[in-house]
């Protein structure tokens, strides 16, 4: 098999860049990995893929790079911080990241890409863990026509769904105004199994009633496999802990909400509770 010619960078080998990594290293691409743990870096070289000690080395390598990372803070870091890709990113290269941040992170950032002759695509996630092993993740993008589709042959390789929703902002736009839905949804589901085991109808029988009616959702279907990880995501933190991805996503649903000028009442709520730790049923192991 011909090795695609354009050559692909992941950053952040976590639960979505590890598989991905791994999509596109099966689809022949060259692969370049960094991320600050080493263990992940290690284990995709000895698949194939090259090891970077820094962004700035994987840009040197990259057409098209993407991005995994957690946050905001360390989107800033590894594109415009201490070896970061803007000291070498390649003239016509493309950054997406996939990266939930808000809006105005990623526009800040395609600025600075652009000054470098460089453009930007925001792709952030749905899907989960099983669906990007499995190459089936969504794609919300935001960014231009033409540079998405210089990049779908790559993005293809682990996104069934790929959306343009519009400019460079959009997607992260359109992911916000999903995880505000996906967020109250696992809250409301947790709620009706609760209800329902007080009321003495078993939590299976529950769910079973719930997939034949109006309230079946996509959540509900990968509840058990996902499902304990979205509870554990709504217990206590410390304070200086990082917020898990459902509960960092709510806060920036509601910073974006402010911005616009949009009141959001049920998202207000169930941000507090996800915070507060007491969220009904979160630490019930039969829900």
């Amino acid at each position: 098999m011909q090795r695609p010619q354009m050559r692909v960078g992941v950053i952040g080998l976590g639960a979505l860049g590890r598989p991905v990594s791994e999509l596109l290293l099966k689809a022949g691409y060259h692969t370049a990995v960094y991320d600050l743990r080493r263990e992940p870096v290690r284990e995709l070289a000895a698949l194939g893929a090259q090891a970077c000690k820094a962004p700035v080395e994987l840009a040197e390598q990259s057409d098209l790079i993407i991005s995994l990372v957690s946050d905001a803070a360390q989107t800033d870091a590894i594109v415009s911080g201490k070896d970061g890709l803007l000291d070498a990113f390649p003239r016509g290269g493309i950054f997406a990241t996939g990266s939930t941040l808000g809006p105005e992170p990623v526009q800040r950032v395609a600025m600075q890409i652009a000054a470098k002759g460089g453009d930007t695509l925001d792709i952030p996630i749905s899907g989960g863990i099983l669906a990007a092993k499995e190459g089936a993740l969504s794609l919300m993008v935001g960014g231009s026509e033409r540079t998405l589709e210089r990049a779908l042959p790559v993005l293809r390789v682990f996104a069934r769904d790929i959306t343009h929703c519009g400019p460079v902002g959009s997607g992260q736009a359109a992911k916000l105004a999903h995880q505000l839905v996906f967020g109250v949804n696992v809250m409301a589901l947790l709620e009706g199994l609760a209800l329902g085991k007080a009321g003495g109808v078993d939590p299976e029988i529950m769910k079973t009633v719930l997939k034949q009616g109006l309230a079946n959702s996509a959540v509900l279907q990968v509840w058990h496999d996902l499902g304990p990880r979205w509870k554990g995501m709504l217990e206590t933190t410390a304070p200086d802990a990082p917020l898990p991805n459902l509960r960092k996503d709510l806060h920036l649903v509601l910073e974006m909400a402010e911005s616009l000028g949009v009141p959001l009442q049920v998202a207000q709520h169930a941000s507090q509770v996800a915070d507060s730790g007491t969220a009904t049923g979160h630490d019930d192991p039969l829900l």
